[in-house]
């Protein structure tokens, strides 16, 4: 079931998005791949501490995802991205294992934030500065 309402929050996502980011690559192809990369993490997200540990096709999604936030851009994207994916999962629990997945997988990356209140626009191209804005 929830993985249901995750892939129709992600076809919402596609279908309605509006980032306001002019990019070299579409904002929507960069949120498929994001969603694409995320999905052998699904039942450890929505599982947790009940479930398996996220699995090795899980940590390399993790890691392909950690090499396309190159830019403050990539992340502010992303960041919009996995709000709009997990806008429908109001569990804190579920929020905590997509922030906690580089860890779990030995990435040294920061997941973007998947709180629906959080202003993306925060985000800088280092994690430990966020809210600081870079001319």
């Amino acid at each position: 079931m929830a993985r249901s309402i995750l892939f129709l929050s992600l076809a919402l996502l596609i279908s309605s998005l509006s980032i306001q980011y002019v990019l070299s690559d579409s904002p929507s192809s960069t949120c498929l791949e994001a969603a694409l990369k995320l999905d052998p993490c699904l039942l450890y997200i929505m599982k947790g501490g009940d479930g398996p540990s996220p699995t090795d096709a899980c940590c390399t999604g993790v890691d392909i995802l950690s090499k396309l936030a190159k830019s403050r851009v990539d992340r502010i994207v992303l960041c919009y991205c996995f709000k709009k994916m997990f806008w429908t999962l109001d569990n804190e629990d579920i929020h905590s294992r997509v922030a906690g997945l580089p860890n779990k997988c030995g990435i040294s990356y920061t997941m973007p934030p998947t709180d629906k209140t959080y202003n993306c626009n925060k985000i800088s191209m280092y994690s430990d500065d966020e809210g600081v804005v870079l001319i």
